[in-house]
């Protein structure tokens, strides 16, 4: 799974580099320094994720899998919900909201490693409650980190019904704006925020 995830960021790095010079949202310089940082961040995060806890699986199914990938995105939205809403956690939330503006591909990266922690508990009671990791589809886990990367990416997403359904760069772009109220709080499917009431455009 290691080299899985290293062979993931050796592809990602220079990929979403070329797609933001391609169809960029705005124009803007390559930041280098800031992917220095992110991928460092992203290295120490990782050990973090490596170090907490995950329950042994039971039998593995397809459904097992996609079910525990569906308990794990309601616990997101509401971790993320509350994120924003505990002065505590957005303390330690707002460094992802502090990286310099317009959003970029990398900015999907720096994320403090307390929040890691919270999420990769999140995911190991997923595990515990269903009894099918997310590891035991690494197909599923590498759409969702190229998936959340492009939400931070700087390129040109057109607004559609899509938004309406699944979390899109449009979509996320709008819950990094602080000007506004804070919305779009689920991790893949808009859908969640629509039905709690805290879905913006």
């Amino acid at each position: 799974m290691l080299g899985l995830s290293l062979l993931f960021v050796a592809w990602a790095i220079p990929f979403f580099i070329i797609l933001e010079r391609m169809i960029p949202r705005r124009a803007m310089p390559t930041r280098w320094r800031a992917i220095v940082l992110a991928a460092l961040m992203l290295a120490a995060n990782t050990l973090v994720a490596r170090s907490m806890p995950m329950p042994a699986p039971t039998t593995m199914t397809t459904a097992r899998v996609v079910l525990a990938w569906a308990v794990g995105e309601v616990g997101a939205y509401w971790l993320h919900r509350a994120m924003h809403g505990i002065p505590l956690l957005w303390r330690v939330h707002r460094m992802h909201h502090t990286a310099e503006v317009p959003l970029a591909w990398h900015h999907s990266w720096w994320i403090h490693p307390v929040d890691i922690a919270l999420f990769a508990v999140l995911a190991a009671f997923s595990t515990w409650l269903v009894g099918a990791p997310l590891t035991a589809a690494p197909w599923l886990l590498i759409a969702r980190r190229a998936w959340g990367i492009l939400l931070h990416a700087n390129v040109r997403w057109p607004a559609s019904w899509l938004d309406h359904l699944l979390v899109t760069p449009t979509v996320h772009h709008r819950h990094h704006r602080e000007d506004l109220r804070p919305a779009n709080f689920a991790p893949s499917f808009s859908i969640l925020d629509r039905v709690f009431g805290t879905w913006a455009r």
